[in-house]
């Protein structure tokens, strides 16, 4: 495979590295790619086994997710495309329309299962510090994010970074941070559907899944299937078909909620 693309993983911490690792080991989709990965100046990489063509050590300016923003800071200019990828995601089929799209578009990426932007945990406050009108405006996920190296990506990702350093003690996740510098500097990305980044939050599944994106497991009949509508959907370890009775774990209330897919 040319040298046109890389995979990027951003880690530190032995957990992460692990997850880095794991998803490596599990993603033959991506085996072709270059994979570059970023971590900090203290995390022990000695006994890592994942064949990187670099691993730079990085001096980040925040904390937490928020260093993701500074991403682009770190990389090399190396490459055409770059695909970005959270430690907790699984490639599990072809992904180039994701690079093909990003070097049309500049950066392709899927919305996020928490799709309202300003009803994502209070960030209309953040919105309205900035100007910017609650209108129901279209929240990405940034766990798997295809961009170019082109200077309309680099301003995004600039403002992106420029965001959540001014906001870091008000708001600590980087996510919705990427929308808010989309939406003041007037981009719109190449949007591609969920199966790039499927969430495991039991979401109607068209098709097939191309990354799973959770700390769970990876359902292993996830993309088997007879018919693909009515939709199936999956949480970890399980796929729900049209008709089952299913639950989704709600983290952040420690309970359940029954469903049933019609």
């Amino acid at each position: 495979m040319s040298k046109k693309y890389a995979v990027v993983f951003l880690a530190w911490g032995e957990k992460y590295i692990k997850e880095v690792e794991s998803c490596v080991k599990m993603s033959k989709a991506i085996q072709g790619y270059d994979l570059i990965l970023i971590t900090d100046m203290d995390t022990d990489i000695e006994n890592l086994h994942c064949n990187f063509v670099e691993i730079i050590r990085a001096s980040f300016e925040t904390e937490g997710l928020l260093r993701k923003t500074e991403l682009t800071k770190f990389l090399p200019e190396t490459y055409d495309v770059y695909l970005f990828l959270d430690s907790d995601t699984v490639v599990i089929e072809d992904i180039s329309l994701g690079f093909e799209k990003a070097e049309k578009f500049s950066i392709a990426v899927a919305p996020a299962p928490h799709y309202s932007l300003d009803y994502f945990w209070s960030f209309d406050q953040i919105m309205t510090l900035e100007g910017i009108p609650c209108k129901g405006q279209l929240q990405y996920n940034t766990g798997v994010i295809f961009f170019k190296n082109s200077q309309t990506a680099k301003s995004i990702f600039e403002h992106w970074m420029n965001l959540a350093i001014k906001y870091q003690t008000q708001f600590n996740n980087d996510q919705p941070f990427f929308s808010l510098a989309m939406e003041e500097l007037d981009f719109n990305p190449y949007t591609l559907s969920i199966s790039y980044n499927y969430r495991g939050f039991c979401d109607a599944i068209s098709g097939i899944v191309r990354i799973w994106h959770s700390h769970g497991k990876l359902p292993e009949n996830i993309n088997e299937f007879s018919v693909a509508w009515p939709p199936r959907r999956a949480q970890p370890s399980k796929v729900i078909f049209p008709g089952q009775l299913y639950y989704m774990e709600d983290s952040t209330k420690n309970n359940t909620v029954n469903k049933s897919d019609d």
